[in-house]
């Protein structure tokens, strides 16, 4: 079981009318992730353990650089991907 952590609440109005009696379109499950938890996990993380995933120390600390000054992170490149596989 995984637990779901609300960040904010979207109210919808007339554009939901009979939305219960509409069919769901889902085809596999949903993976929710908590992107500043991912961001922190890779800043806290040493080198080493970065270099045994197969991750430059140029690629890794440039991604650790991107965090600081931008607060977000692409997850869907090879290296992050690795990085929190």
């Amino acid at each position: 079981m995984k637990h779901v952590e609300v960040d904010f609440i979207v109210y919808i109005r007339k554009e939901a009318n009979n939305i219960d009696e509409q069919a769901l379109d889902v085809k596999r499950s949903q993976e929710f992730v908590n992107k500043h938890e991912i961001m922190d996990n890779i800043l806290q993380m040493p080198q080493k353990q970065a270099e045994a995933l197969k991750i430059s120390r140029n690629r890794f600390q440039g991604i650790k650089q991107r965090i600081r000054e931008t607060e977000d992170l692409n997850l869907n490149t090879p290296a992050v991907r690795r990085l929190t596989g």
